[in-house]
């Protein structure tokens, strides 16, 4: 189970299929030994060790898919490595668009997603809008994440301790939001979380 807006749930249907699909082809670039050089434009998730992304990758896909997974709280790396899920999933909309070739799907499992969130004036799977698509990925992220956080870290950490502490009070931020910090695996425990997360998702993916 995850902690969202919407309360303590899982991913179910083509929403838990996009973003396991997504997830899965996040897994590709580790698997490929491409996912420390992989910039996904979050500080907080990019500057983790390869085990720690993995370690935070676990998480998030335990705490989504499974309903007898207790709910973690939520801290900025965890919340930051949900994000970037969804802006894997915007890149590979990107490339699907420049490269039609490849005959991805990146764009009709997102309009099933949000059809399925009955949401209005949804792009038609050929559009080739890059802003449109980037807006139907940051109304799914938004169904997940409470807020962006985990992008403010140094607003709330680059001044005395007091100070922090005033500013996070006021935006409600729990205290080890931002210093909570993601199990560093070593490369055989992060090949074998690989190993069930890609298992999990494949699950997810064959039932959605």
């Amino acid at each position: 189970m995850w902690r969202t807006e919407y309360g303590d749930r899982i991913l179910e249907g083509a929403e838990a299929k996009v973003f396991a699909e997504a997830l899965s082809s996040l897994l590709d670039e580790a698997i490929m030994d491409t996912l420390d050089d992989y910039e996904l434009g979050i500080k907080c998730f990019d500057t983790l060790t390869f085990g720690q992304k993995i370690s935070v990758l676990a998480t998030i896909g335990n705490g989504l898919f499974k309903k007898d997974v207790k709910p973690v709280a939520l801290t900025a790396v965890l919340e930051a490595g949900i994000g970037a899920v969804f802006n894997h999933l915007y890149n590979n909309i990107i490339v699907e668009i420049d490269m039609p070739e490849l005959n991805s799907n990146w764009r009709k499992l997102l309009v099933a997603a949000r059809k399925e969130m009955e949401a209005e004036d949804i792009p038609d799977p050929s559009c080739e809008d890059f802003d449109k698509w980037n807006f139907e990925v940051d109304e799914l992220a938004d169904a997940i994440l409470w807020d962006r956080d985990y992008e403010d870290g140094d607003i709330y950490m680059d001044h005395p301790p007091e100070k922090t502490q005033w500013l996070k009070h006021m935006a409600r931020i729990p205290d080890n939001y931002y210093t909570a910090i993601a199990d560093d695996l070593n490369d055989k425990d992060a090949q074998e979380k690989i190993k069930g997360l890609r298992n999990l998702c494949d699950s997810v993916i064959s039932v959605s």
